[in-house]
């Protein structure tokens, strides 16, 4: 899939860093609330390191993947800059 941009808040944050990504699977997201999947992967895309260093040391980690403004709180892999999301 093409790379996508997305919303981050770390932290609590009431301003989200965007940022770009690429989801696992061969599926666009969905437009619809209802219909967005329980949990995606994928991996950011020319992170800057130190947005990646405030990733890492986040104590809370949500994104908005697309206009439906779904949250999702994610886990963050820095080795391979990938990440899993959990719909909350």
């Amino acid at each position: 899939m093409a790379p996508q941009s997305i919303s981050v808040y770390l932290n609590n944050a009431l301003k989200p860093t965007p940022e770009l990504v690429e989801l696992d699977g061969e599926r666009a997201l969905p437009d619809v609330i209802r219909d967005m999947p329980e949990e995606v992967t994928g991996h950011f895309v020319a992170l800057d390191p130190a947005v990646a260093h405030d990733i890492e040391a986040a104590w809370k980690r949500v994104m908005m993947l697309n206009a439906t403004h779904v949250l999702y709180t994610f886990t963050y892999n820095p080795t391979a800059a990938t990440f899993s999301a959990r719909k909350r």
